[in-house]
């Protein structure tokens, strides 16, 4: 028998604020000449313990400095200028560090030897990380602000990297859900698809996540929200029982500038869960297993450069040139 329930997470979500006349648009806007830093940290990390056999792991840790610049109407060209990229399992490690202009050498180490049953499955998939990170920076990424109306979409080479794989260096970036193409108030509620990885399917009925506006001022235009889902199920055949327990956890918050861009975003997400057994072979059925994600964005508009901000002076007699009081 399924034990579902599911509740919203009062941490995030606070109580709805009086009505107001105050409201401001989650909207860039974008002008020639436009330049922001872009630094996005990404960390997953997932860990299995069996009751018979040995443990397994994984973790993916992601540290990325780039440079957003105005490329054309709605649309930023994502420049990296430094990676530091760290991915493995109990048996292998591949790190990358790569600073722009240098080239790309990611570093792999066995943590197993040939003698393992498990090292050539586990020396292909170390090779597969090490190729992809040399291609890393292959190709265009860009920032589209304009081409859906509410979204702000990382690509790579015209495609949604978020749709992508998760083997794509940006792929699992988050920014926000879909926006309203009006301004917004403070106890606004967004709803959005509940787009995790970490979840295992067929636990939880719950599809969405909802995400309500809890600031509208001169720190931006906040939005924050959540779902805490208790997660379990019962198991009797055949002589033997399991029940496993568990919990889900999400959040998420984004932060418009009011210079009117996407100046924040962060999105965190744990699974744990738990199954005990009893009978026949109740070793093989007992496992504990933890899957953590959590990811950071942020981005700040540069100044512009020394002269960008000063026009020239008009010639005499073209618009905007007023004449002194005894021209003709």
């Amino acid at each position: 028998m399924s034990i579902l329930a599911a509740t919203t997470l009062a941490l995030f979500l606070s109580p709805a604020a009086p009505a107001q006349d105050d409201a401001a648009k989650m909207e860039w806007v974008l002008q020639e000449g436009d330049r922001f830093d872009f630094t996005w940290t990404y960390n997953e990390q997932r860990k299995r313990e069996p009751g018979k056999g040995e443990s397994t792991e994984t973790h993916d840790k992601r540290d990325v400095a780039a440079e957003l610049v105005w490329k054309s109407e709605g649309i930023l060209t994502l420049v990296i200028k430094k990676v530091g990229w760290s991915y493995g399992t109990q048996d292998f490690e591949v790190t990358l560090t790569y600073v722009e202009g240098k080239k790309l050498d990611p570093q792999m180490k066995m943590k197993i030897t040939e003698k393992n049953s498990g090292f050539a499955v586990s020396k292909a998939d170390a090779d597969h990380m090490v190729e992809y990170m040399k291609t890393m920076t292959d190709g265009v990424f860009t920032v589209d602000t304009i081409t859906e109306k509410g979204r702000t979409m990382v690509l790579w080479n015209g495609g949604n990297l978020r749709e992508g794989g998760q083997l794509s260096l940006l792929a699992r970036i988050f920014t926000h859900p879909l926006l309203p193409s009006g301004p917004v108030r403070v106890g606004q509620i967004f709803k959005d698809p509940l787009d995790v990885t970490n979840l295992t399917a067929g636990l939880t009925e719950v599809k969405e996540v909802e995400s309500k506006v809890t600031a509208v001022g001169d720190k931006g235009l906040i939005a924050k929200g959540g779902v805490n889902i208790p997660v379990g199920k019962s198991i009797v055949a055949n002589g033997q029982t399991q029940v496993m327990t568990g919990n889900f956890t999400y959040s998420c918050e984004w932060n418009y500038s009011p210079q009117q861009y996407l100046q924040g975003s962060k999105e965190e997400s744990k699974f744990t869960k738990k199954v005990d057994a009893k009978g026949k072979d109740a070793d093989f059925y007992r496992e504990t297993f933890n899957h953590t994600i959590s990811q950071a964005l942020t981005i700040k508009k540069k100044a512009p450069k020394p002269g960008e901000d000063k026009k020239k002076p008009a010639e005499e007699g073209k618009p905007g040139v007023e004449k002194k009081p005894d021209e003709k």
